[in-house]
């Protein structure tokens, strides 16, 4: 490269430069393929319209989004014992995760006969 900033390639002549280099190792790479290819993908992006349109959709597959309906669901249970013992801030404060490990939980039957509110 020149010293003089004068005597440089303008950025218009590098790319060009660049630009024949690129697709010089190309052509080296993949020889004539590259045409061949080219045409190949343009084919296909034509037939690709007639391939849609064949196509049926079935009338009770779901396509789009849906809500949801949860009617099988169990009523939620509000637990006095937790709520009292372990979200209690002042218990909170100095309580450890390693304290948590021995948490009894009442199975959901217990909750259920015992629990008359809900």
């Amino acid at each position: 490269m020149n010293a003089d900033p004068n005597q440089r390639p303008t950025t218009n002549e590098l790319y060009e430069i660049l630009d024949c280099w690129y697709y010089y190792r190309d052509n080296e790479k993949y020889g004539y393929k590259g045409e061949e290819v080219k045409a190949v993908f343009e084919e296909s992006d034509k037939e690709i319209q007639n391939i849609s349109t064949l196509c049926k959709k079935d009338p009770d597959a779901i396509y789009t989004s849906r809500v949801f309906t949860f009617k099988n669901l169990s009523k939620p249970v509000n637990s006095s014992f937790i709520a009292t013992k372990y979200l209690n801030e002042e218990y909170n404060k100095d309580c450890q995760d390693s304290q948590l490990i021995d948490l009894e939980v009442p199975s959901t039957s217990k909750l259920e006969d015992g629990d008359s509110d809900n």
